[in-house]
């Protein structure tokens, strides 16, 4: 009997011993995930069109070889510079793929753009010739000018004011005045003025840069 007795509180012990690793597995798990889930929860991807945030793994192609909407042909001859610049300003204030604190709402995010600090009501361009295909007013996120220049490639125009009267569907030309850099607002009220520019291939965000650098070279 003495010998059952013993056995029994052997197995309750080694009961004991199991549920309390158990206990500490699954608590070491859920710190874990905590931790990691609260360091980096500040730190997100900006994409140009709300809830949707493509990838970075295409290649690009070079500006030449992109097709103006429409037409079978390149815009312009061979040795026609194929954008313009959006803005008269050659230096970001923000960089693409730089992390980048928001100063009016306190996150981090990747910044899928490029930023140009200009003063209030400084001339916003097309950087091709396309159609608008959207004009977004919102007080919150930004104005938003978007425009399809065919072979999958959108520029996009946040924090601007549209010149009056341009909307979905208006053909645009490479340069020609579109909006100017509004006032600062909205969830980058303490950010400055600035024209916030994207640029997508496809799905796929591209480093507007690749685009701009040909333009700046030519000056």
């Amino acid at each position: 009997m003495e010998e059952k007795n013993t056995k029994s509180k052997k197995r309750i012990v080694y009961s004991v011993i199991l549920a309390a690793c158990a206990l500490l597995l699954i608590a070491g798990i859920v710190l874990t995930v905590y931790f990691v889930t609260e360091g980096t929860k500040q730190l997100v991807d900006v994409p140009p069109i709300e809830d949707d945030t493509p990838g970075e793994d295409d290649p690009i192609p070079p500006p030449g070889d992109i097709e103006d909407p429409g037409k079978d042909d390149p815009v312009g001859g061979e040795d026609t510079v194929k954008f313009a610049a959006p803005i008269d300003c050659e230096e970001f204030s923000v960089e693409y793929s730089s992390i980048y604190e928001n100063k009016t709402t306190g996150w981090w995010y990747r910044h899928k753009a490029v930023d140009f600090a200009s003063a209030a009501g400084t001339e916003v361009r097309s950087m091709a010739d396309g159609t608008v295909e959207s004009v977004s007013v919102s007080r919150e996120l930004g104005n938003l000018i978007t425009v399809d220049h065919g072979g999958g490639l959108k520029t996009y125009y946040r924090f601007v004011e549209p010149v009056d009267g341009l909307k979905a569907g208006d053909k645009v030309t490479k340069g020609q005045k579109i909006g100017e850099v509004a006032e600062a607002y909205g969830s980058e009220a303490k950010d400055g003025e600035h024209l916030h520019l994207e640029i997508t291939l496809g799905e796929d965000f591209v480093d507007p840069t690749d685009y701009l650098k040909p333009i700046f070279d030519e000056k």
